[in-house]
C-alpha cells in the first residue's frame, strides 16, 4: 500500500536499550492495557521473555494512542516497496519514521495528537508497534511480579 504524498523510506532509529541478547532471543509473552479515568490515560505494559534471563523485560508506556501486534513475517509484506534506513539486524527497540502503519493514521496524529512517535519492538516471532506521545520505560521484573 503506497499512500499519496508519502515518502517511500522507512527510517529506523535504534533505541539504546540492550537486551543482552539479540531480538530473536525475545518473545512477547503478555500485554496489559489499563485505563486511568483520573488522567484519561491508556497505560500499556508489555512483558517479554528473553533467553538466558530468569525474569521478564517489562516495557511500559504511561499512555498509548494505538498499538498492534503482528507476526514478524508480515512486516516485509507491509513494507514492500519501501527503502529502509538505520535498521540493525537482530535489534529489539526502535523509533520509526515513515512506516505504512504510521502513514495510515498520519493525519489524525499530526492534527489531533502532535508529537506522537511510532515505536517498534521486534522479537523472534512478533513485532509490537506503538504510537504514543510518551517514551517507553524499560525494567526487568521477576516472573512473580509480572
Amino acid at each position: 500500500m503506497i499512500l499519496a504524498g508519502h515518502n517511500l523510506t522507512i527510517k529506523y532509529e535504534a533505541l539504546e536499550f540492550d537486551l543482552d541478547a539479540g531480538a530473536t532471543a525475545a518473545d512477547l509473552v503478555r500485554m496489559e492495557m489499563s485505563y486511568r479515568p483520573q488522567s484519561g490515560a491508556n497505560e500499556l505494559r508489555a512483558y517479554f521473555s528473553v533467553s538466558g534471563q530468569n525474569r521478564f523485560l517489562e516495557v511500559f508506556f504511561p499512555h498509548v494512542d494505538i498499538f498492534r501486534v503482528i507476526d514478524d513475517m508480515h512486516l516485509p509484506l507491509g513494507e514492500h516497496g519501501f527503502e529502509t534506513v538505520g535498521h540493525i539486524p537482530n535489534h529489539f527497540a526502535y523509533k520509526i519514521k515513515g512506516s505504512p502503519f504510521w502513514a495510515a493514521q498520519r493525519e489524525v496524529f499530526e492534527i489531533s495528537l502532535p508529537g506522537s512517535t511510532h515505536y517498534r519492538f521486534a522479537t523472534g516471532g512478533n513485532c509490537l508497534d506503538v504510537i504514543t506521545r510518551d517514551e517507553p520505560c524499560f525494567c526487568w521484573v521477576n516472573y512473580d511480579d509480572a
